[in-house]
């Protein structure tokens, strides 16, 4: 059977290996960069999937490029250092974005950098002739349709994202394994632009804080959101011609709307213009998406494309009365492209492809690792539990909050248990007591609950019975949420649940089920391991560096479990 190397050389660049059916291995290089949001050639993911794989350059059919056009590597921080330029351009920089308007110029670019690109992948000892590019957003859509999708039957597939290869979004009909693209959305109309460059312009850094902004909305009174929504609605909205497409009311693309946004917004409060671009978003997203569904008669909706990271409004979306079902792919960002130009190969090459099981796909810890990480260390004691699970869920039950890094790593922007902080949510001062140890969150930042599926309905109101094992939807909580209070968003009582389906993860699901059978609840808090700014950590010696450097107290690290001494009186 086939055999495929992903790359995405963007934003968050990353690789995956698709075999025997299945996307097998997928690495951000963030991971092992230690570089947030690393943009550029993916090559210690790349080396780090293919040996996770036992794989050899000579065994790949194709590498599988995501995005035509990507611009050369940039370091941390470059969107805000554009979109500064974007105030006061110099005489050169006006020049270069008349060029980049230019479809000519557009193209001739394009492909220029599509043989730069390829010389660089040829240079890590991948033949010239495997290597094929595939659409940005034809990849975004794959992942949606081929990772989630569980029968031949009709969905609507939507993607929508700041943009990439000239697009911002798209419409596609996904049946029998098959993709048809229906309509697409022009850069120039891009309501994620319009979200960067409000996060840009609130201080926080573009393509990386928008979820602060999301996080915030809340907290502001109605009738300012509002009044802060129609602002945004004067630049865009759906195309009065074709409603499955977002169309612009001003004339300059939206990825240049903060000279013109920055005077509208002027003297509106921070919490205020946070609801009102929330409020905004939601209301578009509806239309658009009711006006897809009412268009082609579908009601089963895949969704991908970073847009859709917004898990609030994702909610509203989902509780559409002619929306039957609402999945959006899990990290839906450009991160997970690689995994689409995989699906892609696939699809073209008649390979059967099964949808997505779990999201654990990276490399695992080693016992010998592990041990090597925690040698030496003083005042650190290290055990091996007979009863992992047990001896957790007796800590947390205790109040103690524990680091767990043990099992194959996630893939993308979310923990999902095995490079998780878990701590019980009952007593909402673990808040604190998590942000003062490691994370430095924003104030005004929850924190995210997991619970089994089975149970879910003990917890969250989810009136359609829908899965979100990757933390991708919101929903809100029951009326026994003193019991998770530290989990739920306190302005408006809703939570951004991990629901744990049987069996996807059994060492994390026995942590839930012996934490329930001591306290009688079977919720926890969850939360990424990571130092603040940094990504989630990628080795056992990150994770014991962390250790050493946070408050934190206890670390599960693979079969060991670490824990610093207690001070003596």
């Amino acid at each position: 059977m086939s055999t495929y190397l992903g790359i995405y050389d963007g934003h968050n660049a990353s690789a995956a290996v698709f075999r025997d059916g299945r996307i097998h291995t997928a690495i951000q290089e963030e991971r092992l960069t230690g570089v947030k949001n690393y943009f550029g050639l993916p090559e210690k993911a790349a080396r780090a999937s293919m040996a996770a794989a036992a794989l050899q350059a000579e065994e790949i059919d194709t590498v599988c490029v995501a995005s035509k056009y990507i611009s050369t590597p940039r370091p941390p921080g470059f969107r805000k250092k554009a979109l500064d330029e974007r105030y006061h351009p110099s005489l050169t920089q006006r020049l270069v974005r008349s060029l980049a308007g230019n479809r000519s110029y557009r193209n001739l670019r394009a492909q220029q950098r599509m043989e730069q690109r390829q010389q660089a992948i040829s240079a890590c000892g991948y033949p010239h002739d495997k290597i094929v590019f595939y659409d940005h957003h034809h990849a975004h859509a794959a992942t949606a349709y081929h990772g989630l999708r569980q029968d031949d039957d009709p969905y609507l597939v939507l993607t929508l994202d700041g943009g990439g290869d000239g697009l911002s979004g798209s419409v596609w009909i996904g049946r029998g394994g098959q993709l048809e693209l229906v309509e697409t959305i022009s850069h120039a109309d891009s309501l994620g632009e319009i979200y960067a460059v409000t996060t840009h312009l609130l201080g926080f850094m573009p393509l990386e804080h928008e979820y602060k902004l999301m996080g915030m909305a809340p907290y502001a009174a109605t009738q300012y959101a509002e009044e802060v929504s129609r602002i945004f609605e004067s630049y865009i909205g759906l195309d009065p011609g074709n409603p499955l497409r977002l169309k612009r009311r001003v004339p300059e693309p939206l990825s240049q709307l903060g000279p013109r946004l920055q005077k509208a917004l002027a003297r509106q409060r921070f919490d205020n213009i946070c609801a009102g671009l929330q409020l905004f978003t939601e209301k578009t997203l509806a239309a658009w998406a009711s006006a897809c569904v009412e268009k082609l008669q579908i009601g089963r909706i895949l969704a991908a494309g970073g847009v859709f990271m917004n898990v609030k409004a994702n909610k509203v979306l989902s509780e559409l009365s002619q929306v039957d079902y609402l999945q959006a792919f899990p990290s839906c960002g450009d991160e997970t492209l690689s995994l689409g130009a995989c699906y892609l190969a696939a699809s073209e090459n008649g390979v059967p492809i099964e949808p997505l099981e779990h999201f654990y796909l990276g490399p695992d810890f080693t016992r010998q690792d592990c041990e090597a990480a925690l040698r030496g260390l003083e005042d650190i004691v290290v055990e091996e539990p007979a009863d992992m699970a047990q001896r957790a869920a007796q800590l947390l039950a205790s109040g103690e909050v524990i680091a767990r890094a043990a099992g194959p790593m996630e893939f993308g922007a979310r923990a999902l248990g095995n490079r998780s902080i878990l701590a019980d949510p009952i007593n909402q001062d673990v808040v604190r007591v998590i942000n003062q140890m490691i994370k430095k969150r924003d104030f005004w930042m929850p924190f995210a609950p997991v619970v089994l599926r089975s149970q879910a309905d003990d917890y969250f109101i989810n009136s359609k019975g829908l899965p979100s094992p990757y933390m991708m939807n919101t929903f809100d909580s029951a009326d026994n949420r003193n019991d998770f209070m530290a989990a739920v968003h306190n302005a408006d009582l809703t939570a951004r649940p991990q629901l744990l389906e049987a069996g996807q993860n059994q060492g994390y699901e026995d942590i839930l089920v012996r934490f329930r059978e001591i306290t009688g609840r079977g919720v926890l808090l969850n939360t990424s391991f990571n130092l603040h700014g940094s990504p989630i950590v990628g080795s056992p010696i990150e994770a014991v560096h962390v250790l050493a450097n946070s408050g934190l107290n206890h670390l599960i690290l693979g079969p060991f479990l670490a824990s610093k001494r207690s001070p003596k009186a």
